[in-house]
């Protein structure tokens, strides 16, 4: 998972009582400070959910494998307590009817916790067909739906106080040319008061050459073509990078919606490390979860941070993040090139 480069200010830290213990003899020095962090899971309640799905002659198989797989995107928010918005818009800024529109279904232009069988919904909402522009305008089309139709059309989907996750679905570059890729990612940071308030996911054709039977090349010209303008915007955010000639969509979809709630597996550490001191557990609902370095999570020195491979901690569970600081050793963590 790309994520964007935020440091402490993300995280609310309680730092409990630091505990002095005996050092080896010298040039260690003979008390070291251990720093105790415990970070809880924070979910904000509202998320919005934006699909922009390439609509083109090639795209039948990718929106049945999205609409086969949806339940496993959608599970995540059915009974979840979270005030959810899931809206879906095609590519094609050619057509009137499109050009950022929310696709209606049942009567309703978005889906929410109140809407009735939001599979099925969903599901006509997706299945829009293969007969767009062959022209896709993904990052267009989402800008388009999120500004031009926001008071419009599209009234009541965007919330401000929401987070805001966009999904792309193409086996196109993008070919935008109202809005540029620098553009469009400043845009997107400042459409928010918080960074991490923001996703863009690209399921794209990542690389050039064959996966699965499919090749994938470069230029509006190619049968498929690799996805780098969207691939930059999810660099340059927070999103989930994955390439549209895998099988396994079901994953993918589930990771998206773990994306979407806001649950995190990445967390700051207050303070920089000895890494090798580092003992991270996490108490969930009363049970203690522990985890060993390099199986469980892996520790990021450019980040100062820790991340969970498998594991993603739940709404209010704490993770506790225990080591001794390097300051403990007299090193100047100026020089680490961290801060």
């Amino acid at each position: 998972m790309i994520i964007w480069l935020s440091f402490v200010s993300c995280i609310e830290y309680v730092i409990t009582g630091d505990e002095v213990v005996s050092g080896k003899a010298n040039p260690v020095p003979t008390q070291l400070v251990v720093k105790h962090d415990t970070i809880t899971q924070i979910v904000k309640p509202m998320t919005d959910v934006l699909f922009v799905i390439d609509n083109s002659c090639s795209m039948e198989e990718e929106q049945q494998a999205l609409i086969n797989n949806f339940d496993a995107f959608i599970n995540y928010f059915i009974d979840s307590g979270l005030d959810w918005h899931v809206g879906v818009v095609s590519m094609d800024m050619s057509r009137n009817d499109h050009k950022g529109r929310l696709r209606s279904a049942g009567g309703f232009t978005y889906l929410d916790e109140s809407s009735p069988s939001p599979v099925a919904l969903f599901h006509e909402m997706a299945a829009m067909g293969t007969a767009g522009s062959g022209t896709e305008k993904g990052l267009e089309a989402s800008h388009s739906a999120l500004e031009e139709h926001r008071d419009g059309f599209n009234q009541g989907f965007y919330r401000n106080d929401a987070i805001l996750n966009i999904i792309v679905i193409s086996d196109e570059e993008d070919q935008s040319n109202a809005i540029g890729v620098s553009e469009y990612i400043s845009w997107l940071i400042n459409l928010k008061g918080d960074v991490d308030d923001v996703t863009f996911s690209s399921i794209v054709c990542l690389k050039t050459g064959i996966l699965n039977g499919q090749n994938c090349g470069t230029g509006i010209f190619a049968a498929m073509s690799v996805g780098s303008r969207y691939i930059s915007v999810t660099q340059a955010v927070d999103g989930v990078l994955w390439d549209i000639r895998e099988t396994n969509w079901a994953d993918v979809l589930d990771e998206l919606g773990e994306l979407a709630t806001g649950l995190k597996q990445e967390f700051f550490l207050s303070d920089v490390p000895i890494p090798e001191t580092i003992e991270v557990w996490v108490v969930d609902d009363d049970t203690t979860y522990n985890f060993i370095q390099h199986v469980d999570y892996v520790y990021s020195h450019t980040r100062n941070s820790i991340t969970f491979i498998t594991y993603t901690p739940s709404q209010y569970a704490k993770v506790h993040i225990k080591y001794i600081p390097l300051a403990s050793y007299g090193i100047n963590v100026s020089e680490t090139g961290i801060f």
